[in-house]
C-alpha cells in the first residue's frame, strides 16, 4: 500500500465536465508585470514556470498517478490513453545522481493497450525501457527492449518515458514559451490570460493560456493551456491546439494530458521498479 499525507482522487469525466467553470482573473496577481506591461507577455509566464519547476525539483521524490492523454501522431488522434503511472524522481547530491529516475507504467486502456507495461530506469537496461505489449491477440504477452527516443516509441507517443517526470515536462513548457518568445520577440502574436481559482472538479488550479492567433510556421502552436495545482505547485493538466484549418473551424487538439489521482511523495516498495517483477529474464 503506497503511503502519502496527500491523495486526491478524481473522476476524469467529472473532471472535464467542469473545465467551463473556471473563474477568470485579471493577470496582474499572478506573475508579476511591475514595469507596466512593457515585458514580453511571456516572461512573466517563464517566470512562473521556473518557480514551480524548482519546487518540484527541491520537494518532490516521487508520485502516482492516473495518466489520462490523447495526442495526435501522424496526424492522426489517438483513443484515449489511461495508465497507472508510478515515478520515483531522479536525485543528486553534490553534483553526482544517488538515485536514478525510475517509472512504471501500466496501461488500463483502450483495449489493444490493456495489460501493456512499460518500465524504464535512467542508466539500467542498456538505457532501453522494457515493454510487454499487452491487448488483445496473440502479441499481447510479447516482450520488447525499446529506445525511448527510438522510430518504435515515436509512434506510440509523442515524448519519451523519460520526460514524464513532472520536473521534465516543467522544462518543455518553459523551452517552447522560451522559442515562441525568440519567434515573436515584440509579443505582438502572443496574448497571455492568467484564471485564478480555477476548478478541477475539487482542486483549485492556477490555469494559465497561451494563444498565438496568427498562423506562423516558426510557431509551434495556436492555443496551449496549463492548470496548476495550487496546494501541490505541479502540472495537473496540459493541452495544446494547433490554428483552425479554416477560418470559421475549431483549432485542432495536438495533445491533452491529464494527471488523476495524484499522490505526491509516496513510499512505494522497494520492488516496484525491479524487471524480474514483470518481464521474463533474457
Amino acid at each position: 500500500m503506497w503511503q502519502t499525507a496527500k491523495t486526491y482522487r478524481w473522476n476524469f469525466s467529472a473532471v472535464i465536465l467542469v473545465m467551463g467553470f473556471c473563474t477568470n482573473a485579471r493577470g496582474e496577481g499572478l506573475p508579476s508585470q511591475s514595469d507596466g506591461g512593457s515585458l514580453h507577455p511571456l516572461v512573466s509566464t517563464i517566470q512562473f514556470a521556473q518557480t514551480r519547476q524548482s519546487y518540484i525539483r527541491e520537494h518532490v521524490r516521487s508520485y502516482s498517478c492516473q495518466l489520462v492523454k490523447r495526442e495526435r501522431i501522424g496526424g492522426r488522434m489517438q483513443a484515449y490513453q489511461y495508465a497507472d503511472v508510478m515515478v520515483q524522481c531522479s536525485r543528486q547530491q553534490d553534483g553526482e545522481s544517488v538515485q536514478p529516475m525510475s517509472v512504471l507504467m501500466k496501461f488500463l486502456g483502450p483495449a489493444k493497450m490493456k495489460g501493456r507495461i512499460v518500465l524504464y530506469t535512467e542508466g539500467m537496461n542498456d538505457d532501453l525501457a522494457s515493454v510487454r505489449m499487452g491487448g488483445i491477440g496473440l502479441f499481447k504477452n510479447v516482450e520488447l527492449q525499446i529506445d525511448p527516443y527510438g522510430d518504435a516509441a515515436k509512434r506510440e507517443s509523442r515524448y519519451p518515458v523519460t520526460q514524464i517526470g513532472f520536473e521534465q515536462i516543467m522544462q518543455r513548457l518553459i523551452d517552447h514559451a522560451n522559442d515562441d518568445l525568440r519567434a515573436d520577440p515584440e509579443g505582438r502574436n502572443t496574448t497571455v490570460k492568467y484564471f485564478r481559482n480555477a476548478k478541477l472538479k475539487d482542486r483549485t488550479c492556477t490555469h494559465i493560456q497561451v494563444v498565438h492567433p496568427q498562423r506562423s510556421d516558426s510557431l509551434s502552436f495556436h492555443k496551449a493551456s496549463l492548470y496548476v495545482d495550487d496546494e501541490l505547485k505541479v502540472p495537473v493538466r496540459v493541452v495544446v491546439y494547433d490554428w483552425p484549418a479554416t477560418g470559421d473551424s475549431e483549432p485542432t487538439l495536438i495533445e491533452e494530458y491529464n494527471y488523476l489521482n495524484l499522490q505526491l511523495n509516496v513510499t512505494l516498495p522497494d520492488d516496484v521498479f525491479e524487471k524480474t517483477k514483470y518481464f521474463n529474464e533474457k
